[in-house]
C-alpha cells in the first residue's frame, strides 16, 4: 500500500508542475501578445503621420503661387485603421502631422523652405 500512496504523491507534484508551467507560459503568451499590438499600433500611426506629411507637401505644391501668413488644418483624415491629422504654419514654413491608431500616437515634423 505504501508504494501506491507514492506513486500517487509524484503523479499529483507532476501534475501541478506542468500546470504551474503551463500557466506560466500563457502568462508570458499574453504579454507578448500585448506588447506586439502595441508596436504595431505605433507603426501605423508613424506611416499614418508620414501620408499627413505627404498630404502636406502636395498640398503646399498645388498652392505654391498663393501667399499666406497664417496656419492651415487638413483633417483628421481617416486612412486604414486610423487617422491623421496635418497643420501647415506658413509663418515658421513647417508642416506637423499627428498619426493615431487605437489609443497610439506619432507626431512628425517637416520644416520646409519658402521660394
Amino acid at each position: 500500500m505504501g508504494d501506491k500512496g507514492v506513486i500517487l504523491l509524484n503523479a499529483i507534484i507532476i501534475l501541478l508542475t506542468m500546470a504551474v508551467i503551463g500557466a506560466s507560459l500563457m502568462t508570458f503568451y499574453f504579454a507578448v501578445d500585448i506588447f506586439a499590438r502595441a508596436v504595431a499600433s505605433g507603426t501605423k500611426a508613424f506611416y499614418l503621420a508620414e501620408a499627413g506629411i505627404a498630404r502636406g507637401v502636395n498640398y503646399l505644391k498645388l498652392e505654391a503661387n498663393k501667399l499666406y501668413s497664417q496656419k492651415t488644418t487638413i483633417g483628421p483624415l481617416s486612412l486604414g485603421e486610423g487617422e491623421y491629422e496635418v497643420e501647415i504654419d506658413f509663418i515658421h514654413s513647417l508642416i506637423v502631422s499627428k498619426g493615431r491608431v487605437g489609443g497610439m500616437e506619432k507626431t512628425l515634423q517637416l520644416q520646409f523652405d519658402t521660394l
